[in-house]
């Protein structure tokens, strides 16, 4: 069993983890409600939305990390 992860560094990948969970829920909600007029949106959705689906995956791979597992190479 490793040591306790620092609960800095802890935290702050959990709450990172969480605001980039939420920021991909809202805008895939966004993307999939129907439109009510034919205005383009001033901010595309997509490519924010990979972009935080992958800061996200790196959140959750550095918070697997934290404890102990290790998912790179060895």
């Amino acid at each position: 069993m490793p040591d306790s992860p620092d609960p800095f560094q802890l935290w702050l990948t959990i709450a990172v983890l969480l605001v980039s969970s939420g920021v991909v829920g809202y805008l895939s909600w966004l993307e999939r409600r129907p439109r009510t007029s034919l205005t383009p949106r001033m901010i595309p959705t997509t490519p924010v939305l990979m972009v935080f689906g992958f800061i996200a995956l790196l959140a959750l791979v550095h918070l697997v990390n934290l404890y102990g597992m290790h998912t790179g190479r060895r």
